[in-house]
């Protein structure tokens, strides 16, 4: 797939286009002081192959501990993660993964949680990077560990509560929508987990549903974003809680 066939992130469309940062753009700024990049894919991924530079967090769902996979790391927890990626309250953070920015976005809504709100998804991830012949590299960041003062401060009206998931299980106005897998869904998958299902209420529609398909996945653009949620009866007047 050539790069030069997908639409740059201002053309898509989006009320909210600088979330992204595209190939060029990281390339001009990869050496900047401020910027850290961050591969948010597993670590045998980072060691194969990743942009110089990033860092690779030990965790990339941000879970309070290996025991309790839960909730998100707490504050204290969360902070001294970030702290330990080099990033602090000046730092402009752009993550990436491989086949979709999964992990990228749930590193954003982790940073806007906790109050950090600069940062950027890299547009076309990894597959494009590489596909534009820009270097990558084997060797782990010197950065990781040894520089960043992350200060937390919880937003939670972006965060949806057991109570607040319950009362709009029976609200007309707001939509609980499942972007987990099919077998999730279904309850075939368990995920490690007691039981399987889903919540009373809930639509489904697959996380990939709202990328672009092949060797290049990035997100669709807004009118189709708009069409494939009307198709499972989600409208810009309704509240949304995902999960």
């Amino acid at each position: 797939m050539s790069t030069n066939s997908i639409t740059p992130p201002h053309q898509r469309g989006y009320t909210t286009p600088e979330i992204f940062a595209t190939t060029e753009w990281l390339a001009e700024h990869i050496s900047d002081a401020n910027v850290r990049v961050v591969d948010t894919d597993l670590p045998e991924d980072y060691e194969a192959g990743h942009i110089p530079g990033s860092v690779n967090p030990v965790d990339h769902y941000y879970k309070q501990s290996l025991e309790n996979r839960t909730h998100i790391q707490g504050a204290g927890e969360f902070a001294r993660t970030m702290s330990d990626l080099g990033i602090d309250g000046d730092t402009t953070v752009v993550a990436y993964n491989r086949l979709g920015a999964v992990f990228g976005f749930r590193l954003m809504w982790a940073l806007h949680y906790y109050g950090h709100t600069n940062v950027k998804i890299l547009d076309g991830g990894f597959e494009k990077w590489q596909a534009e012949g820009r270097e990558t590299t084997t060797n782990a960041s010197s950065i990781a560990g040894s520089t960043g003062s992350f200060t937390p401060r919880k937003n939670s009206d972006i965060f949806a509560s057991r109570e607040r998931v319950l009362d709009a299980i029976n609200d007309d106005s707001t939509i609980l929508l499942d972007v987990r897998s099919d077998g999730e869904w279904t309850g075939a998958n368990k995920r490690g987990g007691p039981r399987g299902g889903r919540i009373p209420g809930a639509v489904h529609l697959e996380w990939s549903h709202f990328n672009t398909d092949g060797d290049i996945p990035v997100l669709k653009s807004a009118d189709e974003i708009r069409k494939v949620l009307a198709d499972v009866g989600i409208t810009p007047d309704m509240n949304v809680i995902t999960y």
